[in-house]
């Protein structure tokens, strides 16, 4: 997957499909709601590539999403990886546009990525309207005609991206966890005991013939679905499909495992050594697969062993017991067979026989007794309420597009929402508790079906079409950003409504204008503890009870914090909007900041910070936060919001309750209602929920300008041993409200902000230093930080140190932004601006940081003019003002012994290395 995850889609148009779960359709009767349907047309070309068109017009941009049927499994031992080197390899240029993929469909705005899992590849990109003739030429084009621009200097330099992502990921925590379950999980042979990203000896004796041949067994029409989901005119996307993909020959028929699901003779136990503080435990067992029976009965057991705080495990290992920071129970469909799995990260002080202890006593009960159908009940609202959620996107990465070529390659039709939720529907308590008992004693066995394919042949090529002259826009569809109508309560509580009736969902969202910056003096981390606390105890009842309550509602409750502000949003279904509105009050207004679970959030946060510390990125984020503004400086606290331990020992719950007292008060808010309800119904909501709150007078927040450490200075954080360094390098920036903040914006966009940037070409696309490398804008109430950050193999930091200065230096002197460059950067800002507005909470968040930073309702109906109005003067001129590689503050997180004098001739600036004093 591309390090820059994007989304961008639109709900459907709802037709009815009132929903009834057993068992008693009558006491359900209040809980009906309406489904949205999705209108689909699907067909086949002759060359047998399955295509899957849905419209959507609520929004102009389209989502083109293309899967191969293939991934990790369809890999052979000793040629392991290959699925995911294909990844990386359809971005770099195909015979009719041998050039970077990115560029042309970023600079039009759209959003790009693809990913690669055991089963399956996809490829997505979210465009303009107009643009989608574009995606369709590109995607063909891949498809087809790949293997004449593929050479071996593109090969050899995405092996080493990829390399350098496999280092990335091992470098992380329980990083090893992964490939010892699956080597303990299934046999030698079976295609799940490889992870995707393959073996690092695999990959370096792949040849270009090799990998020339993966492709052309795989990334063939015949084995790929291709769905258009959004504003299009079927009749027009029809032609480009024919014209551009139908030509494609197909490949030979494959192959293919339909099922393998492997039986454990036996528990077989294994320990493996990793750097992190606190102990892990998984445990796993082999399941059924996608869509098979009893697929669902686990995803609705993983709800009920540890779905929410009421989960069985969940109460007994993190609250009762509080032996566990965290557990997970999840059910991972594969297409072969599925693996269901426990998690649990022991708590400071605790070990993991405790855990494992307690997990097969509560796995005893349930084998014993089953589960309850009010548990069943929970876990299936839950499910619901995410089905209608989800399909808010109409692109990216488990959006509608996605989900419907999930549904093709998976459950063999596109059409399969109804029968997927009708899943969960038809699930009972005693299904779930008979399937939880047979799970570890299922067969294991191997069925093949052959079945006649039927000839496939390629369509004649269109006359007159032109591969490799890029197509462009089919007549760009006018978009109005959504109005903020706004409110004032009799107590100065802002009410901004934000209607949008597509879907039976609403987002309510309470904004407070107080966050980390607002801590009193030596007590960093009250206002992330404030938030934390909320939901853990208010209106006399328990953090038990509150959930309960979400979870009855179906509602997703979220307490948050950052540098300026703190919120509490829940989002409903539109029939319990009071109801999600009374528990967001209660949670808001009336916590109770219970001792013990004040204890325990104070706990789990000192061993956040301890795990952040062995976390390079976390560890050179930190210290440059220190060194940017200053030790002490509001905006030096971590970015993560784990705080300062030493703060954090000296907080207790009446420094939480004076902190609620001054800064959550009714004029010193904003309530966002974004979804399912009109102005004035949500107005007449808010006054009979809020009117009652008081206002106050908040302390206003003491946001000192930065005092940052030496310009030039290198702080390096030794990590003996590393194979790869952690950089960090930048400086103080602007605020939000800041004259030159758009100008920046754009800027950054195309020096670091998005893959196809400046600085990412060239160290990834060019050098192959890194995986990734971006910089960022961070633009807050009282200042900001202007940073670049990038993981990079050990022995190319000064180099990758150099480049990064060159970048810069060369923005402001030898190549400036201007011409194509700022335009095609301009556009991707105003092209892509629709794509984010795509989810209640998308703009509920969007509206509720207007509301933080002060900035007029009317800032989206004014983002396009603006962003226009960065001509190359203005640019410059930003540039000029900001971005001198001269200030640059760096810190890297590396091996010292290796680094250290490497920095030092360098003559980057003055290096210190940690613990050893200044050299």
């Amino acid at each position: 997957m591309i390090p820059y995850p994007l989304r961008i889609g639109a709900p459907a148009v709802l037709l009815a499909l009132v929903l009834v779960l057993a068992p008693a359709p009558a006491a359900r009767a209040a809980d009906e709601f309406v489904l949205p349907e999705l209108a689909l047309e699907t067909y086949t070309l002759s060359n047998g590539l399955h295509v899957i068109l849905h419209e959507d017009h609520r929004l102009p941009t389209v989502s083109v999403n293309v899967w191969y049927h293939v991934g990790s499994k369809d890999e052979k031992p000793g040629r392991t990886g290959f699925a995911h080197l294909f990844e990386h390899m359809m971005f770099q240029g195909s015979a009719h546009h041998d050039d970077d993929y990115f560029t042309p469909l970023q600079k039009i705005g759209g959003q790009v990525n693809g990913s690669t899992n055991t089963d399956r590849t996809n490829y997505w990109q979210n465009v303009p309207a107009d643009q989608v003739e574009l995606a369709l030429q590109l995607e063909a084009d891949r498809m087809g005609w790949l293997l004449p621009a593929m050479t071996q200097e593109k090969l050899d330099n995405q092996r080493d991206v990829v390399k350098n992502e496999k280092r990335q990921g091992e470098n992380r925590p329980y990083a090893v966890a992964r490939e010892a379950l699956q080597r303990l999980l299934f046999p030698e042979g079976h295609p799940y005991r490889w992870t995707t990203i393959g073996s690092m000896d695999d990959l370096s004796a792949a040849s270009l013939e090799d990998v020339q041949d993966f492709f052309r067994l795989h990334y063939t029409p015949n084995n790929a679905s291709l769905c258009v989901a959004g504003d299009f005119d079927p009749a027009r996307v029809k032609e480009w499909v024919a014209a551009y993909f139908g030509p494609i020959p197909p490949g030979r028929p494959l192959e293919r495992l339909t099922e393998w699901v492997p039986t454990l003779a036996g528990e077989r136990r294994a320990v493996a050594e990793d750097a992190v503080d606190t102990p892990r435990l998984y445990m796993a067992w082999h399941t059924p697969g996608y869509y098979a029976p009893g697929d669902a009965e686990f995803d609705l057991l993983g709800a009920i062993l540890a779905g929410g705080k009421t989960s069985r495990l969940h109460r007994r290992l993190v609250l009762e017991l509080q032996i566990a920071q965290d557990v997970r129970a999840r059910q991972r469909s594969r297409e072969l067979g599925g693996v269901f799995e426990i998690e649990a990260t022991a708590a400071p002080g605790h070990d993991i026989a405790e855990l494992e202890a307690v997990i097969d006593e509560e796995l005893e009960r349930l084998l014993d007794k089953g589960v309850t159908g009010e548990e069943v009940e929970l876990a299936r609202t839950g499910i619901e309420t995410d089905f209608v959620r989800d399909l808010q996107e109409v692109g990216g990465f488990g959006g509608r597009a996605d989900r419907l070529n999930r549904y093709h390659v998976f459950a063999g039709r596109a059409d399969y929402l109804a029968a997927d939720l009708a899943r969960y529907r038809n699930a009972y308590a005693g299904a779930v508790g008979a399937w939880a008992r047979r799970c570890l004693g299922r067969d294991n066995r191997a069925v093949l079906h052959v079945v006649p394919r039927g000839d496939l042949a390629a369509m004649p090529e269109p006359a007159g079409l032109d591969r490799t002259r890029l197509a462009g826009s089919a007549g760009a569809a006018a978009f109005v950003p959504p109005s903020i109508g706004e409110a004032v309560l009799e107590n100065g509580l802002k009410v901004w409504t934000i209607p949008d009736p597509s879907l039976p969902l609403v987002q309510f969202r309470l904004e407070i204008r107080s966050g980390w910056a607002s801590d009193p003096a030596g007590r960093a981390g009250t206002a992330a503890l404030t938030a934390d606390l909320l939901d853990e105890g208010a209106g006399g009842r328990d953090a038990l009870d509150l959930a309960r309550d979400a979870e009855r509602l179906g509602a997703r409750l979220r307490t948050t914090s950052s540098f300026d502000g703190s919120s509490v949003a829940i989002e409903v279904l539109a029939n319990r909007a009071r109801d999600g509105l009374e528990l967001l009050r209660d949670v808001a207004l009336e916590p109770d900041f219970p001792v013990e679970d004040f204890e325990r959030v104070r706990r789990a946060r000192l061993a956040r910070v301890r795990q952040e510390a062995r976390r390079p990125r976390d560890q050179a984020v930190k210290a440059f936060q220190e060194r940017c503004f200053g030790a002490g400086h509001p905006y030096a606290q971590p970015y993560t919001g784990s705080g300062d331990p030493e703060a954090l020992a000296a907080l207790d719950v009446a420094d939480l309750a004076a902190f609620h007292a001054a800064h959550y008060t009714a004029d010193n808010a904003v309530l966002v209602v974004a979804g399912a309800l009109d102005g004035e119904t949500a107005l007449a909501l808010a006054r009979d929920v809020f009117g009652r709150w008081a206002p106050g007078e908040r302390p206003a927040p003491d946001v000192p300008a930065a005092a940052p450490a030496a310009a030039g200075s290198i702080l390096v954080l030794d990590r003996p041993g590393a194979a790869q360094s952690f950089i960090v390098g930048g400086f103080p920036a602007v605020a939000r409200r800041d004259a030159d903040y758009t100008a920046l914006d754009v800027v950054n966009t195309a020096f670091g902000g998005q893959f196809g940037s400046r600085i990412n070409m060239n160290l990834r696309e060019d050098k192959g230093y890194t995986y990734g490398v971006r910089s960022q804008l961070l633009a807050l109430g009282g200042g900001g930080a202007f940073l670049m950050s990038t993981p990079v193999e050990t022995g190319v930091t000064v180099a990758a140190m150099r480049e990064l200065v060159a970048e810069m230096d060369s923005l402001r002197t030898a190549r400036p932004l201007r011409g194509d460059e700022l335009a095609d950067n301009r556009n991707r800002l105003v092209m892509g601006f629709p794509q984010r507005f795509e989810t209640r909470s998308d703009v509920a968040a969007a509206a509720g940081e207007l509301a933080l930073y002060g900035l007029p309702r009317d800032t989206w109906q004014d983002f396009a003019a603006a962003v226009a109005g960065v001509d190359e003067a203005v640019a410059a001129a930003a540039v000029a003002r900001h971005l001198d590689p001269a200030r640059l503050i760096w810190v890297v997180v590396g091996d010292a012994a290796v680094i250290g004098p490497e920095l030092e001739a360098a003559g980057l600036g003055r290096v210190e290395i940690a613990g050893s004093g200044t050299k």
